[in-house]
């Protein structure tokens, strides 16, 4: 099926950008009232810790997803020690500064810098999804769904509740039908690039129902056609992984897959038998 080859592209996008890391050009310290052995000192800290954080430092500003700037200003009872993240276009995605009170003082400025630096900016986002969801049981295939959804970013986890609704069209067997649910769902952000890999779980009801014109025969043996419809509802949970893009219009952009799973039997309305409702579902976002 179409939508399996579509799963398996999200499933290789998904572990490339998994492991790939995050590049930083730090720009020439600027210091005022300073020795330059603290800014050689502050450069090598900087670079260390991020390397163990398994980013990267490179050493031509064009390879570079962002700008480090470090800046150090003498007081009278310290040394401020001011960082600013930038774009590659030099404008400032967020800035720190702490005062430091001896060169020691530097290891936790840094230290604190670099985990703010992995983490993503708390976010509330609103949008709408579309895509394929194809069912593994009941020998059904739903061909579009749509996911009005609101999400929060906090630190490295998002937060989501989308509202679900399919429409199921096996057209050889005559089956028609629709789903509407709603989803709750926690995922883990691997980093703050700007393609960022997700892997989370989350539960979801659902309520939906079927229906297929049957040949019936009726009195003087003449035959019609009837409607005959099923509905059903049901929790699940499922597993989830997917690509977020953030653009700079702060648009989101995320391509989503799931696995899902319903807890409780249904009815297939072909040949009356029952049986877990499982299959993948994939999916485009778009948030603001």
């Amino acid at each position: 099926m179409n939508f399996i080859h579509v799963f398996l592209l999200v499933l290789v996008s998904f572990t490339s950008f998994l492991w790939a890391k995050t590049s930083y050009y730090i720009l020439p310290v600027q210091f005022e009232g300073v020795h330059e052995d603290y800014a050689k000192t502050i450069f090598h800290l900087t670079k260390e810790y991020i390397e163990n954080e398994g980013d990267e430092i490179v050493s031509n500003k064009s390879d570079c997803d962002f700008l480090l700037q470090i800046k150090l200003i003498l007081k009278e009872k310290g040394v401020v020690v001011v960082f600013e993240k930038m774009n590659d276009s030099g404008e400032i995605l967020w800035s720190y500064g702490h005062i430091a009170y001896s060169p020691e003082g530097f290891v936790p400025i840094v230290k604190r810098v670099v985990r703010r630096m992995n983490a993503w900016e708390n976010e509330f986002i609103c949008g709408f999804g579309f895509g394929a969801m194809g069912l593994i049981s009941l020998n059904r295939f739903v061909d579009y769904n749509y996911e009005p959804f609101i999400q929060f970013n906090v630190e490295s986890f998002k937060l989501a509740m989308d509202l679900d609704i399919a429409y199921l069209g096996s057209k050889p067997k005559g089956v028609r039908g629709s789903m509407m649910g709603i989803s709750f769902s926690v995922a883990y952000m691997f980093g703050h690039r700007f393609v960022v890999p997700y892997l989370g779980a989350g539960m979801n009801y659902a309520i939906f129902s079927t229906e297929i014109e049957k040949e019936v025969e009726k009195m003087y043996g003449v035959k019609v056609k009837e409607p005959f419809s099923e509905t059903g509802h049901t929790p699940g949970y499922f597993l989830e992984m997917g690509l977020s893009m953030k653009m700079k219009n702060e648009i989101h952009i995320m391509l989503e897959s799931r696995y899902f799973r319903e807890l409780y039997k249904q009815k297939d309305i072909l040949d009356g038998s029952k049986s877990i409702v499982h299959g993948f579902s994939v999916m485009v976002k778009f948030g603001v």
